[in-house]
Order: C-alpha cells, then structure tokens, then sequence
C-alpha cells in the first residue's frame, strides 16, 4: 500500500504545489528550499531516483518524508494527505465506533466546504453588495477576498439550511455543524445572518468554522462558531494555512480577522490571528511546530496590552524568541 501511494505521486508534481522548480541539469530539478532561507537555489530533486535533497539544510527522502517536513505533520499524516491525493482509499480501523466518527467528520468537512462556497456565492451575487460596499471601504481587493474565501450570509432565516438539505446533508450533519441554531419552539435557523462570513482554516487548508462580522455597529460585533467534532478553537490560529508558507523567519500574531487579511494583502504574509480568545498553550505548541520567533501586534487597548502579556508568558515558556510590535 505504500509502495502503490508513493507510485502514485510523482515527486516533482508535489513538491512543485510548494516550491518553484527549474531545471538546471538533465537529471535534477533545483528550487529555493522551503525548509530554511536562502538566496541560491540549493533545493534539488531527482525524478528518476524520486528522492529530494537540501545541500543547504541536508533535509532529504522520499515523497512522503517531504510531505511530512512541508505540513509539518506525523508519517500516518502525510501517508492519508498523499493517499487521498491519489485517490487511494487507505483500510480502516475494524472499531465501528472509530469508522462512524471518521465518516462523520469527512461529512462534516464536505458541508463546511460547500458552506463557504455558497457564502462566498452570495457575496459576489446580487443580495452582496452591502459586504461588497464594506470591503471596498476596508480597502480588502476582491482578489484577497476570493484568496481568503471571505463570503456573505444575506440576512434570511434559513437559507443557507435549505440550500445545505437540497444538496442531501443528513440532519445530523447539519444539526452537529455549528451552522445553525435552535428556536425556543425548537426549529433550526441559520447562525449566521447579515453578515461578512471569514471561513476558519485548518493548516491543511480543510474549513472547519467560520467568523461572521455585522456590516454595521450592531452588537454583537463578531460571532463564531461554536466547537464541533471537527473544531475546537484554542487548536486553530486564522490564516496560518497560508502564513505557513511565508519565507519570513517569523510569525506575527495579530487580534482579528481582517487585521491577518489586510497584512497578507499588503505583503506581510506571516500573520495569523488567534481567532478571539487569548492565546492558548495549543496555538502556542502549534507555532513552535513553524517558527521559533513570535512578533506579538495586538491593539494598543487595555485588553490588548492585557493579551499581549498573556502571550508573552506563554510563549515564553515554550522558549520562543517573543517581541511586541507597538501598535499607535
């Protein structure tokens, strides 16, 4: 079975999703590596021996050892990436209540994926333009509102329910997803309504929750998702999926949404946000994976300062290298 994932990904077709290879010999490919930083090309890959190596940072193997070293993720991890890449289904635990759970969560990942397609759907149709008109004043370009797949949810009770039933999610699925609340007379609603819709990534890039911000001052401001099978929030940082590509040695924590979107934008594409809460010791565990320098820019607030503090000490502890850019 590894022998036949490894067959079925050809190295320099995966790691060209990553790096940008040319070819300066007959036999190898060369590109900046991905896995420290430099200025000449020491990254080389060999498509008839399917093997990589860095003369720079010496880290070397296989397919699957680069998707380890990439994702940052354990050898079952990237042996499931690398199957479902090529279409392999890998065989399953015999535990029932395992393969339930499984199922449940690939379901539940699909509905947050056709979610956020619809969101975003509303946001570039007709009912969109008041969240159109907020991102223009924000200055947020279409374009780094398509890469982040920041949507709409018009302001209707139910229709993001009927369009997730017309395309056949089981009402455990959709009552389990955190998409949708119940009334005192127990039906289900939409949780999300007249709102700017920011899809919450996973570092594989999979949706698994969603932010959704008022075009106006109404209160609350912001709401999220709640905590699902598949999301627990003190696990997650906003943007990281695309932060962890940036060839800065560092990363930059920042409050919110938009402040992680306008940052990418304007180049400075090793922000993250700690989606809402304080910092906690998981997203800490999680940064250490990707860097060991941490900027902290919270709000110049009391409640800011009060979470930059927070964050120091526990990163701190993590024996990270921690500043704090002071924001105006």
């Amino acid at each position: 079975m590894i022998e036949e994932i490894k067959n079925r990904n050809e190295l320099v077709s995966v790691v060209e999703q990553y790096v940008t290879l040319d070819r300066k010999s007959s036999a190898n490919y060369f590109g900046l590596c991905p896995f420290h930083r430099e200025d000449t090309p020491s990254f080389s890959v060999s498509p008839s021996k399917q093997i990589f190596y860095c003369f720079g940072c010496h880290k070397g193997g296989n397919v699957i050892n680069f998707i380890k070293e990439i994702e940052h993720v354990s050898y079952p991890q990237a042996l499931q990436i690398l199957a479902e890449r090529a279409g392999i289904a890998l065989p399953e635990p015999d535990d029932e209540g395992w393969r339930k759970r499984s199922e449940l969560s690939k379901r539940l990942h699909e509905t947050m994926l056709e979610a956020a397609r619809w969101f975003y759907m509303q946001l570039i149709g007709g009912q969109g333009k008041p969240a159109q008109d907020y991102l223009r004043k924000r200055e947020i370009s279409p374009a780094t509102a398509k890469r982040f797949g920041i949507g709409y949810a018009p302001d209707n009770w139910d229709a993001l329910l009927k369009h997730l039933r017309a395309k056949g999610f089981s009402e455990e699925e959709i009552d389990v997803s955190g998409l949708f609340k119940r009334t005192k007379q127990g039906n289900l609603i939409d949780l999300f309504r007249g709102r700017l819709m920011f899809p919450i990534f996973d570092v594989l890039g999979k949706v698994v929750a969603f932010g959704g911000r008022v075009l106006d001052d109404s209160l609350p401001k912001y709401i999220n998702s709640p905590e699902t099978p598949i999301y627990t929030k003190g696990r997650h940082l906003y943007g990281l999926n695309l932060a962890k590509a940036s060839r800065a040695d560092n990363l930059i924590i920042v409050e919110g949404y938009l402040d992680v979107i306008a940052m990418h934008q304007a180049g400075i594409d090793q922000a993250v946000a700690a989606l809402g809460t304080a910092l906690t010791e998981q997203q800490a565990i999680l940064l250490r994976k990707y860097t060991e320098k941490i900027i902290i820019g919270f709000d110049a607030d009391a409640a800011g300062q009060k979470a930059a503090l927070r964050g120091l000490e526990i990163l701190a502890g993590k024996d990270m290298d921690v500043s704090v850019l002071m924001v105006p």
